[in-house]
């Protein structure tokens, strides 16, 4: 099975190998779990060891496959290549809603709880914010900060902006639907409606 997990060593050697290359845009994000001290006080720390499995399980559904993951203890940092600012706050706002709408059934080798996972979510972009790999560090490290004191379950960009996000209509069956699919996969909805798009403009456009 494919290692879904890097060091940080490697995840560093890859940003720092993208600016060297002048190989942008692409994003850092960082997103910790909250309350995380909380859920190892009341389900114990083996479910707590599931609930960072689990997180790294939902972004590696969602991410693209040349997208990098590294962990450091409840915090783990994604690196998001090809993606600037807005396409990659569009996809860790898709992540997030994803966890905050789901509970999520963990177990150990004693038990099964249904754990409730949210995260906060900082994001800094290159060349946008710096072009320096410890300054973006910095910088999404600061934005996730924010997003902690605005009330957790959050994701900011280095600086305030306002992000649009269309809205599409279906019918009450397609959307119980697609949530169902959802939960099955671990993938988000709007990932999940992605696919179905990518397929339809490959069809038609043979």
């Amino acid at each position: 099975m494919e290692n879904i997990l890097v060091t940080k060593e490697e995840f560093i050697a890859r940003v720092e190998e993208l600016i060297t290359n002048g190989d942008g845009p692409f994003s850092i994000a960082v997103a910790d779990v909250d309350n995380f001290e909380n859920i190892n006080k009341i389900y114990g720390y083996p479910i707590g060891d599931e609930v960072i499995k689990k997180l790294i399980s939902v972004f590696r559904q969602n991410l693209s496959s040349i997208d990098l993951i590294t962990r450091h203890g409840d915090e783990l940092n994604i690196l998001l290549v090809k993606k600037g600012s807005e396409r990659s706050f569009m996809e860790m706002e898709e992540i997030r809603r994803y966890l905050s709408d789901n509970t999520f059934s963990l177990s150990d080798k004693n038990k099964t709880e249904n754990v409730y996972i949210t995260v906060s979510c900082g994001i800094a972009s290159y060349p946008r914010d710096s072009k320096n790999p410890i300054e973006l560090f910095r910088v999404a490290d600061s934005a996730m900060f924010r997003a902690k004191k605005l009330g957790k379950n959050k994701v900011c960009l280095s600086e305030v902006e306002s992000m649009v996000l269309k809205s599409s209509y279906f019918t009450k069956t397609q959307v119980d639907r697609l949530s169902e699919l959802s939960k099955e996969t671990e993938k988000t909805e709007a990932f999940l409606l992605r696919e179905a798009l990518d397929d339809l403009f490959k069809k038609y456009s043979k």
